[in-house]
Formats: C-alpha cells, sequence, structure tokens
C-alpha cells in the first residue's frame, strides 16, 4: 500500500509539473537558436581573475515578437557556486543600473533568457554570471 502511494504521488508530481514552462528554458541542441531570430550583440565568455572556470558564448538574439533574449551555447560551462544569477551589466562586475536575468539554469549546456521588455540595451556591453551572496563575478562576456 504504501509502495502504491509513492508510485501514485510521483506520477501526480510528475504530470503537475508539465502543465506550465517556465520563461527560462533550456535545450540540448541549437535547433532554438536558429528559428526567428536574428543575433543582437554577441561575446565568449571570459574567465575572470577570481579563477573561476568558464567557456561558450552569450548571443543577445531579437526574437519572432521583437523581445530579445540571452542565448548561451551550448559548450557553455562555468564553475558552480551559490546563487548563481545572470546579469547584463555596464562593466566586468555588476554596475548599479545592471539588469537582473533571473537565476542561472545550470552550470552548462544550452540555456536561454528572457531580456525584460522595454529594456535600453545601447548602455549594456556585458552579460555576467554573478554570485549575489559573495557579489563575485564568476564569468563574463563582453557583447559587440
Amino acid at each position: 500500500m504504501y509502495r502504491t502511494f509513492l508510485s501514485l504521488l510521483f506520477a501526480v508530481l510528475m504530470l503537475s509539473g508539465c502543465g506550465k514552462e517556465s520563461m527560462m528554458t533550456s535545450s540540448d541542441s541549437d535547433s532554438e537558436f536558429e528559428e526567428n531570430t536574428n543575433t543582437f550583440r554577441a561575446g565568449a565568455f571570459m574567465t575572470n581573475a577570481n579563477g573561476k572556470t568558464t567557456a561558450g558564448r552569450a548571443e543577445l538574439v531579437s526574437i519572432e515578437n521583437g523581445n530579445l533574449r540571452m542565448d548561451f551555447s551550448n559548450d557553455f560551462a562555468v564553475t558552480p557556486g551559490p546563487s548563481l544569477f545572470i546579469f547584463l551589466s555596464n562593466s566586468e562586475s555588476l554596475s548599479p543600473d545592471a539588469i537582473n536575468l533571473g537565476n542561472l539554469i545550470r552550470t552548462d549546456g544550452t540555456q536561454m533568457y528572457p531580456v525584460p521588455f522595454g529594456t535600453t540595451l545601447d548602455s549594456f556591453k556585458y552579460v555576467l554570471v554573478y554570485c549575489v551572496p559573495f557579489h563575485v563575478t564568476f564569468a563574463f562576456a563582453e557583447l559587440r
């Protein structure tokens, strides 16, 4: 009986998680990068002087509905850390006017982050992987 209850509970939790998709998604293929997007600006991730390892590219793309999205390439990788977030910033560190794009979905692979509607991106030259509790930039890419 207990085993049946656990099986039923597991099935309900799995099915309820499929009802809504998050705005932030990840994918194991690059096919989502190719459909109806135009690259606005792009750059390679650089390792900061703090010794955190990183690889891959970031692309700021215009999507079909006119909104913008930050895409990370399938070869993206960064050293794991606590409370890592993605920011658009004016510098290689967190600038006062930086825009938070949300939690890092995972430490490797293709990822997509919606950019808030109405965001002016002319002044944002960098995308950061930033550790909020310790105020440390784990990785950055200059968007050109």
